[in-house]
C-alpha cells in the first residue's frame, strides 16, 4: 500500500484550529437551537430547488404584502430567509473544513490500520517460531479480531 499521509500535523497546529473551533461555536451559541436526529428527519431538505422557491417568494413578498395571510409573521420569515441565505458561505465553508478534516482521518486511519495489520502478522509468525515477546504482542494485538459477544463501548471504539 502506498503511503499518501506521510506529513504529521504538528500538534501547535491542531491545538489553533480547535481553538478557532472554539470561536465559532462560542459566536454560533446565541444563535444555536438544539435539534435531535429525528427533529431533522421531519424537516425540509433545504437544497438548491428549496432555496430558489424561497428567493421567488421572498420576491413576491415583498411585492404582494397584501397576499401575506395573517396569521403569518413576515418578521419572522425575514429573520429565517435571511439567516439560510447569509449563512451559505459558512456552510460551505464548513462543508469543505469537514471533508478535508474526515479525508485525513481516514486516510491516515486507514493507513496506520494496514501498517498495523502487517505488524500483527508478523508477530504472529514470530510467535510461531518462539521469537521472544512475539506471543504477548501477537495475543494483544489479536483480542481486535476475537469472535463473540461484543459491547457498545468494543463498537464505538472500531
Amino acid at each position: 500500500m502506498r503511503n499518501e499521509h506521510n506529513t504529521a500535523i504538528p500538534e501547535t497546529v491542531l491545538t489553533e484550529i480547535e481553538g478557532l473551533f472554539r470561536q465559532i461555536l462560542t459566536k454560533l451559541e446565541p444563535y444555536r437551537v438544539p435539534l435531535t436526529a429525528e427533529e431533522r428527519k421531519e424537516m425540509a431538505i433545504i437544497g438548491d430547488k428549496t432555496l430558489a422557491f424561497l428567493r421567488k417568494g421572498k420576491e413576491f413578498i415583498d411585492l404582494y404584502p397584501d397576499l401575506v395571510p395573517v396569521w403569518l409573521n413576515k418578521a419572522d420569515f425575514t429573520v429565517d430567509f435571511d439567516d439560510v441565505y447569509n449563512i451559505l458561505p459558512v456552510k460551505n465553508l464548513a462543508d469543505q473544513t469537514r471533508e478535508a478534516v474526515y479525508n485525513i482521518q481516514y486516510l491516515a486511519g486507514s493507513e496506520s490500520y494496514h501498517w498495523m495489520l502487517d505488524y500483527y502478522h508478523s508477530a504472529k509468525q514470530a510467535a510461531a517460531r518462539d521469537v521472544p515477546n512475539a506471543k504477548v504482542v501477537a495475543e494483544e494485538l489479536g483480542k481486535r479480531f476475537q469472535r463473540g459477544r461484543r459491547t457498545h463501548r468494543d463498537k464505538e471504539e472500531e
